[in-house]
């Protein structure tokens, strides 16, 4: 073996070990975040007196501009159609959200709006939403903020491959 050789083998397994030691914390650090949001959202979203889901503050958030369908729920506020009718339904008890006739006249479709009083949740939860991530923007350093969105990013799109 030649001098050269015996000299880029060590380094060749050292890269190796590093990138395996680099995955291994990545790794770990996934699974951290994932446990992490899996806590917090069975917990809710908190801000103010009224409790809700996660999945039901996606679905207030989606109407916040205008009425949907059901599909349409669902398409913006990235859950799966029975998750949107589940937490609309439960919305729709608490007089958070109406059923209201679609725009076809064949009365098949039905548009879903937030109320007056499920505005002033939502609003509230909002609040609670920006000042969180506020916080969490501002305990990282200057150069962890200018990568983090990236990055979260580029692992909110893998994780549908996981």
């Amino acid at each position: 073996m030649a001098v050269s050789e015996q000299l880029s083998e060590p380094e060749v397994t050292s890269q190796a070990e590093a990138t395996s030691q680099v995955h291994e914390e990545f790794g770990a650090a996934l699974e951290e975040l994932f446990r992490a949001v899996l806590r917090a959202s069975g917990r809710g979203v908190p801000g103010g007196a009224t409790e809700l889901t996660m999945s039901q503050y996606w679905v207030m958030d989606a109407l916040a501009d205008a009425p949907l369908t059901v599909s349409e729920v669902a398409r913006s506020a990235r859950v799966a159609v029975p998750s949107a009718t589940r937490a609309l339904r439960a919305l729709e008890r608490r007089g958070f959200v109406e059923r209201r006739p679609g725009a076809h006249d064949d009365g098949r479709l039905v548009a879903v709006a937030l109320t007056k009083s499920g505005l002033t949740v939502l609003n509230e939860k909002r609040d609670w939403v920006r000042a969180a991530q506020r916080e969490l923007f501002e305990a990282l350093s200057p150069a962890e903020r200018r990568t983090a969105a990236r990055t979260m990013s580029a692992i909110a799109r893998g994780i549908g491959e996981l």
